[in-house]
C-alpha cells in the first residue's frame, strides 16, 4: 500500500489533523466554524482537513523573526 508523505498529502483526516497540530478535536472544529481550517467530506461518514490550510495556519502563527 503506497502512502502520500506529509509534503504531497491533500488531506489529513481529522485524527492525523488533531496529532500534527497537538490540538483537540473540538479545536479543530471550531477552526473549522472560525475559516482557519478547511474541512471537506471525503465520504458519507468522513472528513478530512485540507493540508494546505494547516500549513496556512502554521504560517500565521509563526512568531515574526527580526
Amino acid at each position: 500500500m503506497n502512502h502520500a508523505t506529509p509534503s504531497t498529502a491533500i488531506t489529513y483526516r481529522v485524527n492525523v489533523a488533531e496529532a500534527k497540530l497537538g490540538i483537540s478535536r473540538s479545536t479543530i472544529y471550531r477552526l473549522v466554524k472560525k475559516g482557519d481550517l478547511v474541512l471537506v467530506k471525503i465520504g458519507e461518514r468522513a472528513s478530512g482537513i485540507i493540508a494546505d490550510s494547516i500549513h496556512a495556519l502554521i504560517e500565521r502563527n509563526k512568531p515574526q523573526q527580526g
